[in-house]
């Protein structure tokens, strides 16, 4: 996509684009050659080569910080260690800063927002790139009623065949065990309560999710996507990778504790490289209006983020970032995007100036809002020019004709 194409498309959704022309480069110290950075083709040379996969395991990564398995909640818990996203919102103004992190306005606000207990379409799908099993892992609950007793039967026989399907394959309880536990808990279970409890507990433990047919429908063409793309790519893109780990490290430079949970990483010894993997679900119509939402995002600065935190924990140079897109509209198409070296190292420059922005405002105690880009001595008056593209000239109307 080319810079004018990029500029019109952020004109379409009412995005300022004034003050950084696309014909004006940052001007940034590389923290490396661009050539050191590994490419789509030494990647795929590698895959079309190799002989095997190898499992690294988690001890050998722990070098300079913490590499741990452990719960998502867990890990956005730990409030002491900054992430991306609170980057994100420093490079915007302090403010933003204050807001997301240090006054705990944001979590207070959140806290009122009711659990969602419903499905979520881009996140299972971000679950089961991952995990591909998770794609065979929905069904459709069949349409009996549970206001009577045959409806809570035939449901109650439908969760029996997806428990022992699950015991087979996965080790899960049998329906005995989970009978003693409804009992044990003071439920009969040849009364209504009683049948109830027994259902929603074997659906619980069946390690199946209902959905309704037509996301059912869309979760299994976006599974044939994934099966087929690139001739099988992301089995074995995936294969032996770390999926959802955290680390966790501690910057000697800013003396600011860091925290981040890439989607996975895979290794040199796997794919040529060692790699951070993202995806992202995305409502983008085609590939270039993606690409202009990473930057729109600044995607940038939290992968350029992870290779360097991942590099400083491991030991390993971390010189590879593959994102892998999911459409979560028609066609529902998937694509994998290695990430171009320059953009790698706008986005470590973009970390950097973040930690550097957090490291003072912590230390001055202050977090002036958009009245840091005034003029020195101007009262937190700013200048403003509406962006250049507003001074097209009119169409004449010819009120006669």
């Amino acid at each position: 996509m080319t810079a004018d194409e990029l500029i019109n498309m952020a004109i379409a959704e009412g995005i300022d684009v004034s003050s950084q022309p696309a014909s004006v480069p940052m001007s940034i110290d590389y923290t490396r050659s661009l050539k050191d950075y590994a490419t789509a083709g030494e990647i795929a040379s590698f895959l079309h080569a190799r002989k095997k996969s190898h499992h690294i395991y988690s001890n050998t990564l722990r070098k300079n910080g913490i590499v741990v398995k452990e719960d998502m909640g867990k890990y956005l818990a730990s409030k002491d260690y900054i992430n991306s996203g609170a980057l994100k919102e420093a490079i915007k103004s302090p403010l933003h800063l204050f807001y997301a992190v240090e006054s705990g306005w944001k979590d207070r606000l959140e806290a009122y927002e009711k659990s969602k207990n419903y499905f979520v379409l881009g996140e299972f799908i971000h679950q089961a790139i991952l995990e591909p099993r998770k794609f065979s892992r929905v069904v459709v609950e069949p349409g009996f009623k549970l206001n009577t007793k045959d409806g809570v039967k035939g449901l109650v026989s439908f969760w029996e065949d997806k428990l022992d399907q699950s015991q087979e394959e996965d080790g899960a309880p049998d329906k005995e065990k989970i009978k003693d536990i409804v009992v044990q808990g003071g439920f009969d279970l040849d009364k209504m309560d009683g049948l109830k409890q027994y259902y929603a507990a074997l659906k619980a433990a069946s390690g199946f999710q209902a959905i309704d047919e037509p996301n059912k429908l869309i979760v299994d063409i976006m599974y044939s996507n994934y099966r087929r793309y690139g001739d099988g790519l992301f089995f074995e893109l995936l294969k032996h990778s770390k999926r959802e780990t955290s680390i966790y490290y501690q910057d000697p430079i800013y003396s600011i504790p860091q925290r981040i949970r890439p989607d996975a990483m895979q290794f040199e010894e796997n794919i040529g490289a060692n790699t951070v993997i993202s995806v992202k679900s995305t409502r983008a119509e085609s590939i270039g209006h993606f690409t202009y939402q990473t930057a729109k995002l600044c995607y940038e600065l939290s992968e350029g983020m992870y290779l360097d935190v991942a590099s400083a924990v491991t030991g390993r140079d971390f010189r590879s970032t593959i994102m892998i897109m999911v459409q979560t509209i028609p066609p529902f198409g998937i694509a994998a995007f290695v990430w171009d070296p320059e953009d790698l190292e706008i986005g470590k420059y973009k970390y950097r100036q973040a930690l550097q922005t957090v490291a003072e405002c912590r230390e001055k105690g202050l977090y002036p809002g958009y009245d840091a880009y005034a003029e020195s001595g101007n009262f937190g008056l700013i200048s403003m020019k509406q962006p250049e593209w507003n001074t097209k000239e009119l169409h004449p109307v010819d009120i006669d004709n």
